[in-house]
């Protein structure tokens, strides 16, 4: 029987949550097509749980926004567990210094310095972890033009970039920590950060948001461009997931009336707007190119936008009668696409940037850490809708 033929439950949420985050953790690249070789001669596994990549930092904030629903209650345990057993073994492989720096490395701080704000950890360990990598966003991180996060990872130093998942992996763990450390300076520049990629990445027409731009001031007659402007999904998922959350956790600290955070809400609503639009009635799910419905449907990126629509409704940002039907036909899209296992398919693997929109099409479809983060974020946002548990703000 399909998951859209059963009623969704507080029980069934949570027994999908615990099924995913073992499947999270068992996820194997049997094959090594996967694997990332970089320069050093290093080897990082973005498919397993035993590497230290973008792919964990998103699987790290759903398992910590699971286990701040009912923290006292075992399955919120287990996930907590789950998440610090991660970092202790982290701090044990590399003797201490972590992985080598970069926007996707930077995003399990997100999780770790949420952990430490709320108390459900303390080890100065992981604040000393938090104070080093956010004084190397500050201070060392190689900046775009205007000051903007360039995006640099692994692979590429991505000269004068600005990528729209960067908000979601390194902007978020910023102002998480200038909480954790009083640091008003962190929180300023996220909020900069936020204003500057709405510039350069939202699409003013459709409210959807392009993967990247490059600022080229070399480049007769130009002054940048966004690549293949090219409306990814999964690029998407980041700006929905991201406006909600930060504006949450940041609290009095953007009060409604705060012209930075009126700015978040318009881009937000915008972008949903467009999405309700586009969404594939039959399966619930959105198409890898939102505006090509002849490309492939995919799960994470419904996943996202079900997570982050879902936040909206539950913080006052979308009007709940208007916006819940579609985050909920996405929610059961998404379950549709859980296996016995816990695994979820139809997920597009990590990418860079595309200079085509063929590229996207091509990117091929395999279980991640990620997809089955979303997945389990979008059903802990659900379950924050019906009231369970005290939302941990600030």
């Amino acid at each position: 029987m399909s998951s859209t033929q059963k009623e969704l439950t507080q029980e069934r949420a949570e027994e999908l949550v615990r099924l995913m985050t073992d499947g999270l953790v068992n996820i194997v690249d049997t094959t090594g097509e996967f694997l990332m070789p970089i320069a050093d001669g290093t080897i990082v596994d973005t498919k397993g749980w035993g590497g230290w990549e973008w792919t964990h930092g998103i699987a790290l904030t759903a398992l910590y926004h699971h286990s701040a629903i009912n923290p006292s209650s075992p399955s919120a345990q287990y996930s907590l567990k789950t998440a610090l057993d991660w970092f202790e073994s982290q701090y044990k492989i590399t003797k201490g210094k972590g992985a080598p720096k970069n926007i996707n490395t930077m995003s399990p701080f997100y999780s770790l310095s949420s952990f430490l704000v709320n108390g459900q950890v303390q080890d100065e360990r992981w604040v000393a972890w938090c104070d080093e990598w956010a004084e190397w966003i500050m201070n060392d991180l190689p900046k775009t033009r205007e000051g903007g996060f360039q995006h640099i990872t692994y692979l590429d130093v991505n000269h004068n970039q600005l990528w729209d998942d960067t908000l979601m992996m390194t902007v978020l763990p910023l102002a998480q920590i200038g909480i954790l450390l009083n640091r008003p300076h962190y929180i300023e520049e996220a909020k900069y950060q936020f204003l500057l990629h709405i510039n350069y990445l939202m699409d003013a027409p459709s409210g959807l948001w392009f993967h990247g731009w490059e600022f080229t001031p070399d480049a007769p007659g130009s002054g940048g461009n966004n690549f293949a402007k090219a409306l990814w999904a999964r690029g998407n998922c980041w700006i929905t997931v991201a406006i909600p959350l930060f504006i949450e956790f940041m609290g009095d600290r953007l009060p409604p009336s705060d012209p930075i955070r009126r700015q978040l809400e318009s881009a937000f609503r915008r972008q949903v707007d467009k999405l309700v639009e586009c969404q594939d009635q039959k399966s619930g799910l959105w198409h890898t190119l939102l505006v090509d419905p002849s490309s492939y449907l995919e799960t994470s990126a419904t996943a996202g936008f079900a997570a982050g629509m879902l936040a909206g409704i539950r913080l006052g940002l979308l009007d709940r009668k208007t916006y819940l039907p579609s985050a909920m036909k996405a929610l059961y899209g998404v379950m549709d696409h859980i296996d016995p296992s816990g695994e979820v398919s139809q997920v597009s693997f990590g990418t860079g940037m595309g200079h085509n929109l063929e590229f996207y099409v091509q990117i091929p479809i395999t279980s991640m850490p990620y997809g089955q983060a979303l997945a389990m974020l979008a059903l802990v946002e659900w379950e924050r809708l019906q009231g369970a548990g005290e939302p941990n703000g600030h």
